[in-house]
């Protein structure tokens, strides 16, 4: 068997291969072009011996670029594809959780956005059905640095990239997250459009994303139930908050399904709560004709300015029944009390965000997926503001003792802490219980 020298050599000098196929080392060439070795059946000789079995050039068997993301700003980023194909037009906003994507693939508060995710390995564990928190994917697209080839977990039932093609959910990935991610930070969240059709030039695409737009659009109504429902799922035993078993229903909950997350679902149940999840257009008349202990405002994307019918059920609400909400469910009980909400520079996603308890003076590190914030000075005297954001010192929670109203912005079902804010389920069920004697 030759050597690789003289193989290198049979190859540069061989009538067989054309110079277009060789690899272009010359400094005057624009291009390098690559090539695979592999086997075929003509046999050659060298002065140093007969190769049986030569060589012959093959195309790179390497995925190359076929998708681009351009952003509002005029930016174009050219990455390779994973999961479905197309085009599509969402915001782009960036992830700080080091795991976690599929829960993440399945929030439906990311409805309208392409999740960048700021951790530059992903795919490693695969997908599996427990860690599913709504019944699909509702996020626009998923922007990763570089995306893991295998997976190796027991629990793995197929790849990342199998499990987003079904779904047709569109990913990307060998694309600078780093420098988007700075470029986020410095202006904002941006429109963007991911695409893998070579027919639409870059500026077709920008058009595209001028033209799209996410403020003032309801974006509950897409990913609310569309008729009540009793949650009937058990919590596993593996969970470590299943206590279900030595805590009867003693309370019933009505929970507002504004995006609502499983883990809510399987949070409230193991504190001994039997739940009626209801559509987010349900009448608050009809929740009241239940006759609830509790009513829960769900976590939910978009704008909470662009839902003035959720906020006129809230204050329907509000004062007659104890009731609780969670991020869109905060900023409702927000706006319902006379406050106002704003959009926040870039948000907060990510399952690292330092929250400081203002009554027990504790910090609790925590989920949080939202654009919009409470604005604390416009809301009315009365209203307590019981958790501070300590990255920004935005609004993280409220409570008005008075009405028997609690808010979080941020998700205690989940767990970074990972058990940091598990007390607040059980401060419902106290205000549930204080509110029947």
């Amino acid at each position: 068997m030759a050597t690789r020298a003289a193989a290198t050599s049979l190859l540069s000098n061989s009538p067989i291969f054309s110079s277009s196929s060789r690899r272009t080392t010359s400094r005057n060439e624009s291009t390098v072009k690559c090539f695979t070795i592999v086997r075929c059946s003509a046999s050659l000789s060298t002065s140093n011996g007969s190769i049986d079995t030569p060589l012959v050039v093959k195309d790179r068997p390497w995925k190359i670029a076929d998708a681009r993301l351009v952003l509002e700003d005029g930016s174009v980023w050219n990455a390779k594809s994973f999961g479905a194909t197309g085009t599509q037009v969402g915001e782009v906003v960036f992830n700080t959780s080091l795991t976690g994507y599929q829960e993440i693939l399945t929030d439906p508060s990311y409805a309208g956005q392409f999740v960048l995710m700021t951790n530059p390995h992903i795919g490693n564990t695969g997908i599996n059905l427990d860690d599913e928190e709504s019944q699909q994917c509702f996020l626009g697209g998923l922007v990763v640095r570089s995306l893991s080839p295998s997976t190796s977990n027991w629990r793995c039932t197929e790849p990342l990239s199998d499990y987003l093609a079904k779904r047709n959910i569109m990913g990307i990935y060998d694309v600078d997250t780093r420098a988007i991610t700075r470029r986020l930070r410095q202006e904002g969240s941006l429109k963007g459009v991911l695409s893998t059709d070579g027919s639409k030039t870059d500026k077709d695409l920008l058009y595209m994303s001028h033209k799209w737009d996410i403020v003032g659009v309801d974006l509950i109504s897409g990913v609310s139930c569309n008729a009540p429902y009793e949650w009937v799922d058990k919590t596993g035993s593996e969970w470590e908050f299943n206590i279900s078993g030595s805590v009867g229903k003693r309370f019933h909950v009505v929970a507002y399904d504004f995006g609502i997350k499983h883990n809510i679902l399987r949070r409230l149940t193991s504190c001994g709560c039997k739940i009626t999840v209801v559509p987010s257009t349900w009448k608050a008349s009809e929740v009241l004709k239940m006759k609830p202990d509790g009513v829960l405002f769900s976590n939910g994307p978009g704008d909470p300015s662009a839902v003035p019918y959720a906020v006129e059920t809230v204050k329907e609400i509000i004062g007659k029944v104890p009731v609780f909400g969670i991020c869109m469910g905060h900023q409702l009980i927000g706006q319902a009390l006379g406050g106002k909400t704003f959009k926040m520079k870039f948000g907060h996603h990510g399952g690292n965000h330092p929250v400081r308890d203002i009554r027990k003076n504790r910090v609790e590190i925590s989920a949080q997926n939202h654009n919009y914030a409470v604005d604390p000075e416009s809301l009315p005297e009365g209203v307590q503001v019981t958790h501070i954001n300590l990255n920004d010192d935005s609004c993280a929670g409220l409570a008005f003792p008075a009405l028997n109203i609690m808010s979080l912005q941020y998700h205690p079902e989940a767990s970074p802490g990972p058990h940091d804010s598990d007390s607040v389920f059980g401060e419902f069920i106290t205000l549930m219980e204080q509110a029947k004697l």
